[in-house]
């Protein structure tokens, strides 16, 4: 009798030590959060970098679960932190750093929209208020040929000479012609070219080329009505052969030049084949996305990884 008390004992004492799951908040604060309440990239790891990518997607998932006090947090953080003042314009360093004086496009579109979202979800104006301000700034002096660019350099002046076609996502900071680009981009190949150079005006293109980059445009075609056919065959056939997608592949071979997953990539396969209408193929995607991260992916990914992967667990 002893020894089975003994033994009840341990098994509630272990269920007691796990029937307390920790949400997303609390692991983003125990794992990724400095004592400024900044989030560096790694868990753990204060000395990784400090991005303003990270503060965005984090922004967007706490609109997506509807925390105003986390995401009243985390307003204070970009405020605080990473809006910088210059030439009577307010923008967002890429990176803490002394010496950043840049911006970064897409991190600049992520923060914005977490922030228009914000404010009709809160009913927060202020948001809005600081949401038109960065993307003011954008719409004023970060463009070269009529199209929007992938940075600023404040402290020269000087726009970028290219413009990333991952990074064209739906906002209005973003002029009518840089859209255009994605409508023009050559359709006879499976993968699209990476961006396009405003000094050269011409579409470049990669060798070897990230799935995420890929994924991204073709969901960024999607939206403006010009499908990515070729790569869509593609995807679904290399899915139903591999029932896995690694993260980079050689562009004219079709084959894949490295040996990982991505929780992120599975993020933006599972966004594009419900674009697509493929949900079984989506659903899939799903599945095994869980499975990888509970076999340890986790553990010690990126920032990026970490919050894709809890971004993709609430659409189910």
């Amino acid at each position: 009798m002893k020894m089975k008390f003994v033994m009840l004992f341990l098994v509630l004492l272990m269920m007691g030590g796990c029937g307390k799951m920790e949400s997303v908040q609390e692991q983003v604060e125990k794992n990724y959060t400095n004592a400024d309440g900044l989030i560096h990239a790694y868990p753990t790891e204060q000395d990784s970098e400090y991005l303003s990518e990270t503060l965005g997607l984090y922004m967007e998932y706490l609109t997506l679960v509807e925390d105003d006090e986390n995401f009243s947090k985390q307003v204070e953080v970009l405020k605080n932190h990473f809006v910088a003042q210059e030439n009577n314009h307010s923008f967002i360093r890429w990176r803490l750093s002394e010496k950043a004086s840049t911006n970064a496009l897409i991190d600049d579109i992520r923060i914005i929209k977490a922030l228009e979202q914000a404010s009709d979800i809160f009913g927060n104006e202020e948001y809005r208020t600081l949401a038109d301000k960065l993307s003011e700034a954008v719409s004023s002096v970060q463009s070269e040929g009529g199209y929007t660019v992938d940075f600023y350099d404040w402290s020269l002046r000087m726009p970028a000479e290219r413009l990333t076609l991952s990074y064209l996502d739906d906002n209005g900071a973003i002029t009518p012609e840089s859209y255009g680009l994605l409508d023009k981009v050559d359709t006879g190949e499976v993968f699209s070219p990476e961006y396009y150079d405003t000094a050269a005006e011409q579409y470049i293109s990669s060798n070897e080329v990230h799935m995420i980059d890929q994924l991204l445009i073709a969901l960024n075609r999607e939206k403006s009505g010009q499908p990515s056919e070729q790569f869509a065959e593609w995807l679904k056939e290399e899915w139903n052969r591999e029932q896995k997608l690694f993260g980079r592949y050689d562009r004219q071979t079709l084959k894949t030049t490295v040996d990982y997953e991505s929780l992120a990539v599975y993020y933006y396969l599972y966004a594009y084949f419900s674009t697509l209408g493929e949900t079984e193929l989506a659903d899939e995607v799903f599945q095994h996305t869980k499975e990888i991260a509970a076999d340890g992916m986790l553990d010690n990914a990126h920032f990026f990884d970490f919050i894709h992967y809890q971004m993709l667990a609430q659409k189910q």
